[in-house]
Formats: C-alpha cells, structure tokens, sequence
C-alpha cells in the first residue's frame, strides 16, 4: 500500500512539474521573429516587449547632435549565443546568452527632399502578438544645408530631416 501512495505521490509531481515547466525555445525562433517584425506583425508566438533607451548621432552641416530615443526588444527564452546581428534594416537578430529574439534600431528613408528617420518604442507587455504602428509623433524636425549623417547613412545636399516614432503594441486585430 505505501508503495502505491508512493508511486502515486511521484506521477502527481511529475505531472504538475512538467505542466509548469515551459519547453525551451530554439535560438534559431529569431530569425522568424525578426522576419515577423520586418514585415509589422508578429501573431500567435508569446513574447516579452519591453522598450530600452538608445541615442540617435547625427552630424548636420558639420555638427553633432545626440538625439535621446529608444529601441525595442522582443525576445522569449531561449539558451543561446550572445549575439546582436550587424545589419542596416530595421530589425535585428538578438540573444543573450539566456534570451533571443529581435532589436529594433533605426528605420532610414531619403527621398532626395526629406531624410526620415524611424526609431521604435514600447510599453512594456508579454502577449501573443506584437504588431508596429506609425504613432504620427515627431521627436525632432532638422534642416540640412549641406548634407550630414545618421548612424550609418550619409547624405550631400539639402534635406529636412524628420526623427519620428513607431510604436510596438500588441496587435489591434
């Protein structure tokens, strides 16, 4: 009879041990993740969502400015590399030894007339979905005369330069 109790006893913890222990996910889930954010929506994978400051270096017509902004995680658990992908588009492949998925950082447009210049926020959520949102919000407007640089990309000649937010949420539809 004790060793039915007993046997009993261990298949219970078993059995609720193993429904409270998530599986753990795949490094390689970022990629996807990456892929979902790239194209503006991420839907039926949990994720974490939280928003971390960065700053934006410009040089206009010789000068620098630092510009305060922020980027975005979505990430899961997941044991891995410690890993940020070097790349120019907008989203990027992220781990941290214990976590990957996806870091925003900077959205570049330049029409010849207008450089716009995305940069991403969130409020911090864990869900199912993550979708990007243009928030219409304009961080800071600059004029050009002679060309400049943001990060990465430069310029030569006249530009209004327009620093505006996307917002990460969870997806509305």
């Amino acid at each position: 009879m004790l060793a039915v109790v007993a046997a009993a006893s261990l298949a219970v913890y078993a059995v609720v041990r193993g429904l409270s222990v998530q599986p753990e996910r795949s490094f390689e889930e970022a990629y996807e993740v990456k892929k979902a954010m790239l194209a503006g929506r991420l839907s039926g994978t949990t994720v974490h969502v939280l928003s971390k400051p960065m700053t934006i270096n410009l040089t206009v017509d010789g000068r620098s400015l630092a510009v305060p902004a922020s980027r975005v995680l979505v990430f899961f658990p997941a044991r891995g590399p410690v890993f940020e992908e070097s790349t120019p588009e907008p989203w990027r492949t992220w781990a941290n030894g214990t976590h990957a998925g996806t870091v925003s950082y900077l959205k570049v447009l330049d029409d010849g007339h207008t450089l716009r210049v995305y940069y991403y926020s969130a409020t911090p959520y864990r869900g199912a979905s993550a979708c990007v949102y243009a928030s219409g919000s304009k961080l800071a407007r600059l004029y050009a005369g002679s060309g400049g640089r943001v990060e990465w990309y430069s310029f030569t000649g006249p530009r209004e330069i327009l620093i505006e937010e996307v917002r990460v949420e969870p997806c509305r539809q």
